[in-house]
């Protein structure tokens, strides 16, 4: 299978073909991950040599990406970094850090060893993954990139990040530091004629936090509700496509 893949990388690549005939491809079935041969992985047309002269250098980030109708079930890897951290999905969510199996013996002739990673990706619907490639290397070279993928059930909703109206959240917030203040210019003249100032700080605070509370609550039912609207529309979309393809 030859599906596109998006790749990126934040360092320099100095040697190599072009990035995005780095990472081939293969159909797999959900229920088991078989681990591809080593040459099905490594290609000496696909190898990538990336670079960074800053000392030390940052990490190495490496992001695959694919289309929303599938989903990214494994990823095998190999490439000269010992460890690597692996993040998913739009809101680059931290999933496992992993440390990779040395693919040669270990000999004092080879400065640079090449390490293999055979992850599963235990997320539904993921087609984004970013690895940060932790070396204190200033060179970083990657022999081959496999993804394991297949169709993806949920379609295009699990790409999608949540969506949140800044300015209603601001003008919610706004309402509420004006409704707060009020509060308390009625505080302070409670406090004027009360001769127990430790009541009156309480009596502020239980105002303070019934008006977060309620505004909290405010937010989050406005959120859900906008939600449910995108959700519905995007339901309707995928019926009608469906439709014409039947």
């Amino acid at each position: 299978m030859c599906e596109k893949v998006t790749a990126r990388c934040n360092w320099l690549q100095t040697a190599g073909n072009q990035l995005a005939h780095l990472v081939v491809t293969r159909l797999v079935d959900d229920d088991v991950f078989v681990k591809p041969e080593l040459d099905d992985v490594i290609n000496e047309e696909r190898a990538v040599l990336f670079a960074n002269s800053e000392n030390p250098p940052p990490p190495c980030e490496l992001r695959f990406q694919i289309n929303a109708r599938f989903k990214i079930a494994a990823l095998t890897l190999v490439c000269s970094a010992p460890k690597l951290e692996l993040f998913i999905g739009p809101s680059q969510e931290y999933l496992e850090t992993v440390y990779g199996v040395c693919v040669e013996d270990e000999d004092a002739d080879v400065p640079v060893r090449p390490y293999r990673y055979d992850m599963e990706i235990d997320r539904s619907g993921i087609a984004l993954l970013n690895l940060k490639m932790l070396t204190c290397a200033n060179e970083i070279c990657i022999y081959g990139a496999m993804l394991h993928i297949g169709p993806n059930p949920n379609g295009i909703t699990t790409q999608l990040p949540r969506p949140v109206e800044i300015q209603n959240v601001q003008d919610l917030l706004q309402k509420a530091g004006s409704s707060i203040a009020k509060e308390e210019k009625k505080t302070e003249k409670l406090e004027s004629k009360d001769a127990e100032p430790a009541t009156d700080l309480s009596v502020i605070k239980d105002l303070i936090d019934k008006r977060f509370l309620q505004l909290n609550q405010l937010i989050t039912k406005r959120l859900n509700d906008f939600e449910a609207k995108q959700t519905q529309k995007l339901d309707r979309i995928l019926a009608l496509l469906d439709k014409k393809q039947r």
